[in-house]
């Protein structure tokens, strides 16, 4: 009984260390927050602190990381759903709108702290969210997996819809007031106009 006891204390304290830096780095900024200020949020000495991290640098990694893992994972298994590219594209912005409600602080870091990693970070990072532009561009271009076409004007409306979804959550304060399917509804309907005026 005690052993189990203590591994739940343990999965507890690793939950909130994972838990505080998320909500400090979002609230002050990756560099304006200490091992110190994660420490006294957590209740515990800075030196405890590694017991259970490698530095502040390989948390923010490890929380944009996760994120970015969570949602490719989700989008591939999601989009593989919809029969026809309207569906996948329902599908995608689905799966794109339910991250940025439950991932909202993640979402804000990756767009803001990236410039903390280091280059070895920064580079992988910025591979899962090429892979998650070449799931949108697979998407548009009618299937719903396939090896990313060479396209200019794929690139840029990829680019403009995957902004216009996190502009959604970053921007639109009184958009995401609205029920969650309404948005979807709305953005499916816009990325689909704007798909097809690209594509005429």
């Amino acid at each position: 009984m005690h052993r189990a006891t203590s591994s739940i204390a343990v999965a507890d304290t690793q939950e909130r260390v994972r838990q505080a830096p998320l909500d400090l780095f979002t609230r002050d900024g990756y560099q304006s927050t200490s091992l110190r200020d994660l420490a006294a949020h957590l209740g515990m000495q800075a030196g405890s602190l590694y017991n259970h991290i490698e530095n502040k640098q390989s948390l923010l990694f490890d929380l944009m990381d996760e994120a970015l893992d969570a949602l490719l994972a989700a989008t591939r298994s999601n989009i593989k759903r919809g029969r026809t590219r309207e569906e996948r594209i329902r599908l995608f912005v689905q799966t794109s709108l339910d991250f940025q409600a439950r991932e909202r602080k993640r979402l804000a870091l990756i767009n803001r702290e990236i410039v903390n990693l280091s280059d070895e970070q920064r580079e992988h990072i910025t591979q899962q969210v090429d892979e998650y532009t070449r799931c949108l561009k697979c998407v548009i271009a009618g299937h719903a997996n396939c090896a990313a076409p060479n396209n200019s004007r794929l690139d840029l409306l990829s680019g403009a819809i995957i902004g216009m979804l996190q502009g959604l959550h970053l921007w639109g304060s009184e958009a995401v007031r609205a029920p969650l399917g309404d948005q979807v509804e709305q953005m499916t309907r816009m990325i689909n106009g704007a798909i097809g005026a690209a594509t005429a």
